[in-house]
């Protein structure tokens, strides 16, 4: 009977009732499509940086990284293959040596990292290749091609087929320097990529570094849902020679990102819950006060005051059933859209690979983030019933009746 009571009750004035189901649907949609986006941006940047810079993980000498000397080279860079191989959860490896050197053109010259690859298997692991934006991929130049970013062939001021002077030091200690043409131009919202790294075949690198098929770093991609550390601390125990790491330990950075976008999204959490909470406040305080003597009437008849704090309680998380699946369906409509589609934020383009970010984003959500959002709906509406409940019981039944 009391459910029934408040079923009724919640229609009696449905210009109110509408009006807290517009303001739930509005407040989950908003939820749902706000936090989609700035995951968005948080997975993009994640997925371009493990795609472009450090991979799902990356293998060294453990004296590598510490100033990356060139004689610091993997013992045996074909078993650490063969085993990667061997490994479900990879599906892309590619093997790099590595140097930090001067390029130089006719007009300007600069720090660079040199990055000699093998360009099958870094196509299969960095999509390197995709990334052309000027040129091709290797292929035009037959001898000593490299690839530079956009922002480098701009400081350079260089273009395809350009000549350009690549200068380090050798396995020896000697100063060496080769001369390498312009095979393409590469555009990426890699800040690395973009304005820092040089790409050439790892035999012409390794031929000029003195060090014959040697290696100085192994990346690999993984599977969807693999635990990345939990296989760099398998390879690091079937390798104990070598140093694997896994992308949350080479990027530091990322994973601050993720801590610092996920506490941003609690922030927005509270925020639009709160808003939605003071909104069913006023709402269900307007209609306990225009119901007065009838709350009291109910209770000079019988009806205890918790029967009456529960009428009220109820009459809220109806509205809530009715409205949170209406705004969960709308959140969910836009996420799969724009999931789809995109956003396109070529307008800002420059900007944001200014800083790393694609100018298309696409907002997603899983099935665990849904759920948060009901049972954050459900749990707002609650606590927000409870002092329109309160304050409906504190009235004595005879003054209540008596109200005008």
């Amino acid at each position: 009977m009391l459910t029934i009571i408040a079923w009724r009750n919640v229609w009696r004035n449905k210009g109110r009732s509408g009006v807290v189901i517009g303001a739930m649907v509005v407040g989950i949609w908003a939820l749902s499509f706000g936090s989609g986006f700035m995951q968005s941006f948080l997975i993009g940047y994640i997925e371009s940086a493990i795609r472009y810079e450090t991979s799902n993980g990356q293998i060294h000498h453990p004296s590598f990284m510490e100033d990356q000397d060139i004689k610091f080279t993997i013992g045996d860079p074909l078993k650490v293959v063969a085993y990667l191989k061997e490994q479900s959860a990879v599906r892309g490896i590619c093997a790099r040596s590595l140097v930090n050197g001067m390029i130089s053109s006719a007009r300007q010259a600069t720090g660079v990292r040199i990055v000699g690859v093998n360009p099958v298997e870094e196509a299969d692991v960095t999509h390197l290749d995709s990334l052309i934006a000027d040129g091709e991929y290797f292929s035009t130049v037959l001898s000593n091609p490299v690839l530079i970013g956009e922002k480098l062939a701009e400081k350079l001021k260089v273009k395809v087929k350009a000549k350009v002077v690549l200068t380090f030091q050798d396995a020896n200690g000697n100063i060496t320097a080769g001369r390498f043409r312009v095979a393409g131009i590469l555009h990426a919202a890699s800040l690395v990529i973009n304005e820092s790294s040089a790409y050439v075949r790892k035999d012409d690198l390794n031929r000029l570094l003195n060090i014959n098929a040697a290696i100085h770093e192994i990346a690999y991609i993984t599977n969807p849902g693999t635990d990345d550390q939990a296989l760099a601390d398998q390879l690091n125990k079937k390798f104990p020679n070598e140093k694997t790491s896994s992308w949350q330990e080479l990027s530091p950075a990322l994973v601050f990102m993720q801590q610092w976008m996920g506490a941003i999204l609690k922030v927005l959490i509270v925020v639009i819950m709160t808003a939605l909470a003071f909104g069913i406040v006023n709402t269900m305080l307007m209609a306990v006060l225009e119901r007065i003597r009838e709350l009291g009437v109910l209770m000079a008849l019988g009806m205890n005051r918790g029967r009456v704090f529960l009428m009220i309680m109820m009459e809220t998380i109806f509205l809530t059933t009715i409205g949170g699946p209406l705004g969960l369906i709308a959140g969910y409509a836009t996420i799969s859209y724009l999931g789809e589609k995109g956003i396109d934020l070529s307008s800002y383009s420059e900007g944001l690979e200014a800083i790393g970010y694609e100018s298309v984003l696409y907002p997603s959500l899983g099935t665990t983030d849904y759920i948060q959002i009901v049972v954050g709906v459900l749990i707002t509406a609650i606590l927000a019933s409870i002092y329109p409940a309160w304050k409906a019981i504190q009235y004595n039944p005879v003054e209540a009746i008596h109200t005008l």
